[in-house]
């Protein structure tokens, strides 16, 4: 088997993560590893065959490493030897197993490795209930909210650095979503899925007509597919906690899914945010799969 090589062709990673997740049902890789890589960003692995086929691939984003061996050359070692060369190179790694199969949970316990985060992907259907729920966001304490489009802002690029400060406040214990820059948010509204009028901030408006110049939370919907949208983003600024901004942003932005044609609708929530689950329980979701993250286990 050869050793590891850095030189890697974005096609030929493509197309290895296409046959990865075509045969096990599940991304082989995030967004985030996918952008990395098409970036060009550094720290990628490839390891090749006798015939210099790419087998097997470790795509780096940030301190994680997403890991796939191409179906066809599993069984032979190859997992294994990509597995340990990326924990040579880098002992600490945190590592992405999508969907949390069998083989992936073996691959971990024998190299020594401990799950540490959970990525749940949950959904639920739609329907012309949610559809007609759709409006004006209710008024709760006095307090209305008014959401307002990218493609409504009289100054989109103050909407921008709005919606990148209150992300930034968010997330601000995330590990991914809290670092988020001016360059990530460019390449997300460079994606063929962007749509200016489904990324909204929601600013509160007094019983008087008053409106706050921030936001008090944002909502951000990609189309994922022709029956199927993703909640992309929803974050809610910390001094709103407690005022059911959440759930008021959210039950928006199902109607206007909805209202749209959309049957099913998914997000991704961190297993550990127990508040943003119960939110979403509360809102008809499930989980439908689980991604692990996995760290060598010390002591």
């Amino acid at each position: 088997m050869s050793g590891a090589e850095a030189s890697i062709e974005v096609a030929e990673a493509l197309a290895l993560a296409a046959r990865v997740a075509e045969h096990d049902g599940v991304a082989a890789l995030s967004e985030d590893h996918r952008l990395a890589l098409e970036g060009g960003r550094p720290g990628h692995l490839a390891w090749r065959g006798g015939d210099g086929a790419l087998v097997a691939l470790a795509a780096r984003a940030h301190d994680a490493v997403e890991l796939m061996v191409d179906p066809a050359h599993r069984r032979l070692g190859w997992g294994s030897q990509a597995l340990g060369e990326v924990l040579a190179e880098e002992p600490e790694t945190r590592l992405w197993a999508h969907g949390d199969l069998p083989g992936a949970r073996a691959l971990a316990a024998s190299a020594g490795l401990r799950p540490v985060r959970e990525l749940l992907k949950m959904s639920r259907a739609l329907g012309e209930a949610q559809a007609r729920e759709g409006g004006a966001v209710d008024a709760a304490d006095g307090v209305t909210l008014d959401l307002v489009a990218l493609d409504e802002a009289t100054d989109p690029d103050r909407h921008r650095a709005l919606w990148l400060d209150l992300n930034r406040r968010a997330f601000a214990d995330h590990p991914e979503q809290g670092r988020w820059g001016q360059d990530d948010l460019a390449a997300r509204e460079a994606e063929a899925w962007f749509e200016p009028a489904l990324m909204w901030l929601a600013y509160p408006r007094s019983a008087s007509g008053e409106v706050a110049p921030r936001p008090a939370a944002s909502v951000w919907v990609k189309a994922e597919a022709p029956q199927r949208a993703e909640i992309y983003v929803l974050a809610v600024d910390p001094e709103q906690a407690g005022r059911r901004v959440g759930t008021r942003v959210l039950a928006e932005a199902l109607a206007q899914v909805a209202r749209r044609g959309w049957r099913e609708v998914e997000l991704y929530v961190d297993g550990a945010n127990l508040a943003a689950v119960r939110l979403y329980e509360g809102q008809g979701f499930a989980v439908e799969t689980r991604d692990v993250q996995y760290v060598a286990a010390t002591g």
